[in-house]
């Protein structure tokens, strides 16, 4: 499903009050928002509540909400706003936690990898994005699980695309050195052992 098809189901919604259009668009979107709104709050319960918040709200408003051209965005920049006003409220200190971010690594060809190599190669991934700085991480995880463009990242986080493509370099380059120490020292044990 592309973003086109997402758009599609928002006019839907707010040309016709089409229930099942709005289902859909909460199906695809809410795990995605709660993910990124644990950045902001670190627990599970207040994400849940403030994405639902967005959802409720966006339905009640909808025919207000006409002028949306990018539902992907605005979905993002609303639960973003809701958690920092939650936070203000409550008068909490941002701290991410960005270590909870699976990332989606699609399927291999089977034999390229087993499965044991694909979940070692998978497990070596998450550590080292674990390893990025925390915005480095957030936006790394944007582009790459909620495949969010540089110009949508930059809006949603309020930062320059510049600082977004050079944040984005920095993680692709910092995984690719961590990468390569993990592999290299695996090969060259390998190696040893065949000695």
């Amino acid at each position: 499903m592309t973003k086109i098809d997402h758009q599609e189901f928002w006019v839907r919604i707010y040309e016709n009050d089409d229930m099942e259009a709005f289902q859909s668009l909460h199906r695809i979107y809410y795990s995605k928002l709660c993910d990124f709104v644990y950045f902001y709050l670190k627990e599970k319960e207040p994400c849940e509540e403030v994405v639902s918040d967005v959802f409720v709200s966006i339905w009640q408003k909808r025919a207000e909400l006409r002028h949306i051209r990018n539902i992907q965005s605005y979905l993002y920049t609303c639960s973003k706003n809701l958690a920092i006003d939650l936070i203000r409220k409550n008068s909490i200190r941002i701290q991410p936690d960005t270590n909870c971010f699976g990332l989606e690594i699609p399927e291999i060809d089977d034999n390229l990898l087993s499965p044991l190599e694909m979940a070692e190669f998978r497990e070596n991934l998450q550590k080292s994005i674990n390893e990025l700085p925390p915005q480095c991480q957030l936006i790394f995880k944007m582009l790459v699980n909620d495949q969010l463009t540089y110009k949508e990242i930059a809006e949603i986080l309020n930062l320059s695309r510049k600082t977004v493509e050079a944040q984005v370099a920095i993680a692709y380059k910092k995984i690719t050195i961590l990468l390569k120490k993990i592999y290299l020292l695996w090969i060259t044990l390998i190696l040893m052992s065949l000695s």
